[in-house]
């Protein structure tokens, strides 16, 4: 089994353990890991599945939120994808909400990924916690390390 981290894991990492048709990921945030390991993905889905996430990013939203305190972001985002009246919110919402509807590994785990030019913010929660985390990256940093992944999968 193949394991592959894209990223620094105390920055933001995605860390993959593949046999070719089957991965078991999980994301690290300021070295606090998001997802459960022990879960399985078919890689090529998961691959598809976060790729798509990644080219539909809303670069406006992000801007909207970026200068709001994290646990209004939480729940601006979360509830708001939760409660949204219309398919187009809830896409747009989706957009940044980057662990959502993703892959069993992440049930339960939000990670928010708010990318502007000037730098990089995630905020995140895990399944057990009810401690809201964010930490500040070099600009385009995390879509790097999606670039990354995506490069490596590339049929």
């Amino acid at each position: 089994m193949a394991n592959l981290i894209f990223g620094e894991p105390s920055l933001f990492s995605i860390n993959i353990s593949t046999d070719d048709r089957f991965a078991s990921v999980s994301i690290f945030c300021a070295s606090e890991e998001i997802g459960d390991s022990s879960e399985y993905v078919l890689l090529s889905t998961f691959i598809s599945l976060i790729k798509n996430k990644i080219d539909n990013y809303d670069y406006s939203l992000s801007n909207e939120l970026f200068n709001l305190e994290k646990n209004d972001v939480f729940s601006y985002v979360v509830d708001g994808f939760e409660k949204a009246e219309s398919w187009r919110e809830s896409q747009r919402l989706e957009s940044i909400l980057i662990t959502l509807n993703l892959a069993p590994c992440f049930d339960g785990e939000t990670f928010i990924l708010l990318s502007t030019d000037e730098y990089d913010r995630i905020i995140w929660k895990t399944f057990n916690s009810e401690i809201i985390s964010e930490a500040f990256l070099p600009a385009g940093y995390v879509l790097k390390q999606f670039d990354l992944l995506f490069n490596n999968f590339s049929n």
